[in-house]
């Protein structure tokens, strides 16, 4: 495997929605998959910010598995 190739990591797709009693997310149904939504968060910044480290762990998980051993 390339040590220095480059790597591009599709990531998932979030919906979120406001509410009267908040904001919700969640992975965007695909293929009549049920979306499981998470919430209420008191504003548009606390779900992004929720979103944001989900995608972190995900990249960092993806991009660990190609990294040669300490």
């Amino acid at each position: 495997m390339l040590q220095n190739g480059r790597r591009v990591y599709m990531l998932a797709e979030y919906t979120v929605v406001s509410k009267k009693e908040g904001w919700y997310y969640g992975r965007s149904a695909r293929f009549g998959d049920k979306d499981e939504v998470k919430g209420p968060y008191g504003s548009i910044s606390s779900v992004t910010l929720v979103i944001a480290r989900q995608l972190k762990r995900e990249i960092t998980k993806r991009h660990a598995q190609h990294e040669p051993p300490p």
